[in-house]
C-alpha cells in the first residue's frame, strides 16, 4: 500500500498505517536504528579514548570545565573539534532520516544508500548547508525570548536585598508576559517548518527558502494537530532509558513523521531524488 494525497488521514490512521509498515521492515528499522547507535557510542568512546590519552601526557587542562572557561586555548580546542564533528553528524544522520522516509514509503533503501554514498560530497555538503540555515532560522526566532528571560533574569538579580517597587514589579510581570507569549510563537514557528527536511528530502535541489514557504502554507491550520501528534509520544520516553525498546519506538516514531508529512504534502509529494536514483542505476549498467 502506497499513500497518495493522503491529506485527509488523522493521527490515529498514520499511527496505524506507520504500525504496519514498521512490522513488514523491522529487521531494516532494526539495523538503521543499531547504525544511529553506534554512531554516538563511537563519538563518546572516541571522547573518552581521547581524554585518557591527554591524561597520560599532562593535557586533561583540555576536558577541565574550570579551564574552559578561564582559558582561551581550551575554548579554541573545543570550537575546532565541534567544527570537525557536526558536519560528519549532519551528513550521517541526514542519511539516517532519508533511508526512514524509504522505508516509510515501502522503496529500496538499500539503492538509496549506494546512490547518496557515491554522491556523498555533493548531498553532504547540501546537508549541512540546509541543516546550518534551518537551525539559524530557528535560533533567530528564539531570540526574543532569551531577551525576555534575560529581563527576568536582571530585575531579579538587580532586586537582591531589596523589596521589588512597584515599578520593577511591573516590568517583571510584562518581562514574564512576552517570554511566554514568545515562546508560543516559537512552538508554533518549529511546528509551521515541521515539512522543511522531509520537503528537501524529496527535491535536495530545492531552496531553503522555498522549502520554508511551503511548509508554512501547509501547515497553516494544523500546528495544534502537529503538537498534539507529537506530544502522544512523550509516553514512551521512560521506555527508551531501558535502550533497548530503543529499537522499536524510535523506528516507529520516524516512520510516523514521515507518514504525517506526506499526509500534509498530499499530492504535492514527489520524491525527485527517487527519480534520480532511478536514472543513475540505468546510466551506471
Amino acid at each position: 500500500m502506497i499513500l497518495t494525497g493522503g491529506g485527509s488521514m488523522s493521527n490515529k490512521e498514520i499511527k496505524l498505517w506507520s504500525m504496519s509498515r514498521f512490522r513488514d521492515n523491522g529487521g531494516n528499522c532494526f539495523s538503521l536504528t543499531m547504525f544511529m547507535l553506534s554512531i554516538m557510542v563511537f563519538v563518546f568512546s572516541s571522547f573518552w579514548a581521547v581524554r585518557i590519552i591527554f591524561e597520560q601526557v599532562g593535557w586533561e587542562r583540555f576536558f577541565s570545565w574550570k579551564e574552559f572557561k578561564s582559558s582561551f586555548d581550551v575554548k579554541l580546542f573545543w570550537f575546532f573539534v565541534i567544527l570537525l564533528l557536526i558536519p560528519v553528524l549532519i551528513q550521517e544522520f541526514w542519511v539516517i532520516d532519508r533511508l526512514f522516509l524509504d522505508i516509510a514509503r515501502g522503496d529500496d533503501f538499500v539503492e538509496t544508500r549506494k546512490y547518496l554514498n557515491a554522491h556523498l560530497t555533493l548531498y553532504g555538503r547540501k546537508a549541512i548547508l540546509f541543516s546550518v540555515d534551518l537551525t539559524l532560522r530557528k535560533l533567530f526566532m528564539l531570540i526574543p525570548a532569551f531577551l525576555g528571560i534575560y529581563g527576568i533574569y536582571f530585575i531579579i538579580d538587580s532586586s537582591k536585598g531589596t523589596q521589588l517597587g512597584s515599578v520593577r514589579l511591573l516590568l517583571l510581570m510584562l518581562c514574564i508576559g512576552f517570554t511566554g507569549v514568545w515562546v508560543g510563537v516559537f512552538v508554533r514557528y518549529l511546528a509551521s517548518v515541521a515539512l522543511v527536511p522531509y520537503i528537501m528530502h524529496l527535491n535536495p535541489r530545492a531552496r531553503i527558502s522555498e522549502a520554508v514557504k511551503l511548509s508554512k502554507r501547509l501547515m497553516e491550520g494544523n500546528h495544534l494537530r502537529y503538537l498534539m501528534f507529537i506530544l502522544s509520544f512523550l509516553k514512551f520516553i521512560p521506555l527508551m532509558l531501558f535502550i533497548y525498546p530503543c529499537f522499536m519506538i524510535y523506528p516507529y516514531y520516524k516512520i510516523c513523521r514521515v507518514t504525517f508529512a506526506e499526509a500534509m504534502l498530499g499530492d504535492l509529494w514527489q520524491d525527485k531524488l527517487r527519480a534520480s536514483i532511478k536514472r543513475w542505476r540505468r546510466y551506471s549498467l
